[in-house]
C-alpha cells in the first residue's frame, strides 16, 4: 500500500476519482443551491414559462409614482428574468375583493405590508405569506400553489445578499426626501448637469432651452430624485398616469422624465394657440397649467368670462384666482374652491424671472 501512495501518478488518479465521486455525489444527491427539491410531495419546482399575475397593494409608501413602487416594480422584472416567467402586476388599493381574487385563483400573488394589512380570517386557513422582501412586506399565495411558493421563497433568500440587489435599494431610496438642489449659478459653461438633454429635447418643442431649464429648476432645482407629496417624480415632477398617457415608460429615467414633461408642456401649448391666444399668452397659460392642471386653468378661464373679462389673456385669469379660494358661485358659473391659487398667480412670473436670469447669464 506504501509503494502505491508512492508512484505519483496513482496519487493524482486516486484523488481525482475521489473528487469525481464528490461532484456525483453533489449533484444526484442534490446538495446544491439552485432549487429546492419537492420530489416528496409530488410538486413541481419550475414556472418556467408560467404566466403569474400579482396584484400590489398600496399603502403609505407604495403608491403610483414613488421610489418604493419603482423598486417593488423592478424586483418583479428581476424575479421574472430569474424565473424564467412572466409576471403581470396590478396595483390596488386594499379590499376584500384582492384577497377573494387570489382564493379564486384569479390571482397568483399579493405582495402587502403585513405590519399594515393582514390576510382576511375567512382566507387564512387557504393562503401563506412567504418570507420578508423587505422590511414588513410579504407575498401572500395559495398554500397549495407549491411551485410558486418555493421559487418566491427560494428567490427573496439568494437576492437579499446579492450587491445587485443592495445598488437597486440605494438607487431608488437615496433621494426620496432628502434630495439636494442644484445651487451652482450659471455660467457661460452652462447651467445644470442636464444641459445637453433639455437642449435636445426643448428644440421639440420649439422652446430656448433656458426658459425650459428654467422651469425644471422650479419644480425641481435639478433634483432627478425627488418625488412629492402628490407623487410628481423627478425633473419635471410628472406623474405616472400622465407619463403612461404619453408613451413614457420609466419617468424616473432623466430623459424620459424631460421627454415627458416636454410632451405635456408642448400639447398644452399648441391647444392654447389653437385657442387664439397670441404666442405670449399661449406661453403664460402653459407654464400656469403646467403648475396646476389644464382643468383647473380652464375653470379659471370660466371665472375670468363670468366677471366680463377676457378669459384669453393671463393677466386678467389671474386676478380673479383670489375670487376661488373658497369656490366661487357666480352668473351661471360655478368651481370648487382653489386654495393654491397664490401659487398658480406667481408661478409664470417667477419662471419667465428666471428665464431672464438664465437668459442674462449663458449663451443661447
Amino acid at each position: 500500500m506504501s509503494k502505491f501512495w508512492k508512484t505519483k501518478t496513482m496519487r493524482v488518479c486516486a484523488i481525482a476519482a475521489m473528487v469525481l465521486l464528490l461532484v456525483y455525489i453533489f449533484l444526484i444527491a442534490g446538495f446544491h443551491p439552485t432549487r429546492p427539491d419537492n420530489s416528496q410531495n409530488g410538486a413541481h419546482s419550475s414556472i418556467m414559462g408560467d404566466t403569474l399575475y400579482c396584484t400590489v397593494i398600496m399603502d403609505s409608501k407604495i403608491a403610483p409614482g414613488t421610489p418604493a413602487l419603482k423598486f417593488a416594480y423592478d424586483l418583479i422584472r428581476q424575479f421574472s428574468i430569474n424565473q424564467r416567467c412572466k409576471v403581470e402586476t396590478n396595483v390596488e388599493k386594499s379590499s376584500l375583493r384582492n384577497w377573494e381574487d387570489l382564493a379564486d385563483k384569479l390571482t397568483d400573488v399579493i405582495i402587502f405590508n403585513s405590519a399594515k394589512d393582514t390576510i382576511p380570517g375567512a382566507f387564512k386557513d387557504y393562503l401563506v405569506t412567504s418570507i420578508p422582501m423587505e422590511n414588513d412586506y410579504v407575498c401572500a399565495m395559495r398554500y397549495d400553489d407549491h411551485a410558486i411558493i418555493e421559487n418566491v421563497n427560494f428567490w427573496i433568500t439568494h437576492i437579499k445578499p446579492t450587491a445587485g440587489y443592495k445598488k437597486l435599494y440605494a438607487k431608488l431610496h437615496k433621494t426620496e426626501k432628502n434630495g439636494e438642489v442644484w445651487n451652482r449659478p450659471p455660467s457661460k459653461d452652462g447651467i445644470s448637469p442636464y444641459d445637453a438633454l433639455i437642449k435636445k429635447y426643448s428644440e421639440t418643442i420649439g422652446w430656448d432651452w433656458r426658459l425650459l431649464s428654467a422651469l425644471i429648476y422650479k419644480e425641481s432645482g435639478f433634483n432627478s430624485g425627488i418625488v412629492s407629496s402628490m407623487g410628481a417624480v423627478g425633473l419635471m415632477q410628472v406623474l405616472q398616469h400622465i407619463a403612461d398617457a404619453m408613451g413614457v415608460e420609466n419617468i424616473y429615467d432623466p430623459e424620459q422624465n424631460i421627454k415627458a414633461g416636454c410632451k405635456i408642456l408642448g400639447k398644452t401649448h399648441k391647444k392654447y394657440l389653437s385657442q387664439g391666444m397670441d404666442e405670449e399668452n399661449a406661453l403664460l397659460f402653459t407654464l400656469a397649467s403646467y403648475n396646476a392642471g389644464e382643468g383647473r386653468i380652464q375653470q379659471c378661464q370660466k371665472v375670468a368670462k363670468a366677471e366680463g373679462l377676457n378669459p384669453n389673456v393671463w393677466e386678467n385669469v389671474a386676478s380673479v384666482i383670489p375670487l376661488m379660494a373658497d369656490g366661487y358661485d357666480k352668473n351661471g358659473v360655478k368651481v370648487p374652491p382653489f386654495r393654491g391659487g397664490a401659487q398658480t398667480m406667481n408661478y409664470p412670473a417667477r419662471v419667465m424671472g428666471q428665464y431672464e436670469v438664465y437668459k442674462n447669464a449663458v449663451d443661447e
